[in-house]
């Protein structure tokens, strides 16, 4: 789902170019006829709004039928976006820390609705072991007396994570109960993806070192994908997210009926023929 709020109204082509800016900022990719469709003008309009863009924009790349950022330029910094639905990723955080069994061992990556859920396991432990490689988590644990496994890497300072080839060796000798992880982009047909190779190999191996995967995610990144892919569909057994993008839902391969929290805002829905 598309923020209205990036999209709405522009009054000129460099309003327009700019909405454009913000959505690749958002999204990671967009294809130029949705962008036709968004902002009812013409493919030809759009290609010269991209030309446009392209020029005074280096870090944009054009692909056939599509532009998107380069992969350093479309991952955003931690704190830049904390500022993006946070009652929303507050109550996504409170209902899966709700709804995880007690004393299982739950692996977190790294990012700002996974570290709203570390919160609230900080606030109601319930005897859960945590597997992570977000340094800002596992402090934020650390200091809450949660039993916390860190795995090593390479340092990624402006989102706290450890990447690389020492992370994924440290995941194969886990075995986890659950995998919470956070994305840049949930699609039924495209899978779930992020904007930075490391991350998506990341979500690779918490896959493997998984009994059952959990997509935690506003409803902003529904229907939308960044350029590397973390899992397929078939991967995912639970997608919890925002109730505005409920009715995007409704066709996909999900369970009918979420478990939702009381006031109706967020859901965790079970995918089709899959979890326990």
């Amino acid at each position: 789902m598309i923020d209205p709020l990036i999209t709405s109204h522009p009054k000129n082509a460099h309003e327009r170019q700019q909405a454009i800016l913000l959505l690749l900022k958002h999204t990671g990719m967009v294809r130029v006829q949705e962008l036709a469709d968004i902002f009812l003008c013409s493919l030809a309009t759009i290609r010269r709004d991209i030309q446009h863009l392209v020029t005074q924009e280096p870090q944009i790349r054009r692909y056939h039928g599509a532009i998107a950022l380069a992969p350093d330029a479309a991952e955003q910094r931690f704190d830049d976006k904390t500022a993006f639905y946070p009652e929303e990723k507050e109550d996504l955080a409170r209902l899966v820390v709700e709804w995880l069994p007690d004393r299982a061992v739950v692996g977190l990556n790294g990012g700002t609705t996974t570290t709203r859920v570390a919160a609230h396991i900080a606030q109601h432990p319930k005897g859960l072991t945590v597997v992570t490689n977000a340094i800002n988590i596992a402090y934020q644990l650390a200091q809450a007396d949660v039993s916390v496994v860190v795995i090593g890497g390479d340092l990624r300072p402006f989102n706290y994570e450890t990447t690389g080839t020492m992370t994924i060796q440290g995941l194969s000798s886990l075995h986890l109960d659950w995998a919470i992880l956070g994305a840049n982009g949930v699609h039924p047909r495209i899978g779930i993806t992020t904007t930075a190779n490391d991350e998506a190999v990341l979500g690779q191996g918490f896959r493997q070192a998984t009994d059952q995967v959990l997509i935690i995610a506003d409803h902003s990144k529904i229907e939308s994908h960044a350029l590397y892919r973390m899992l397929e569909w078939s991967d995912v057994d639970y997608l919890a997210t925002g109730m505005m993008a409920a009715p995007l839902l409704r066709h996909w391969p999900l369970m009918p009926e979420p478990v939702m929290n009381t006031r109706q805002t967020v859901g965790i829905w079970k995918m089709d023929g899959r979890g326990g």
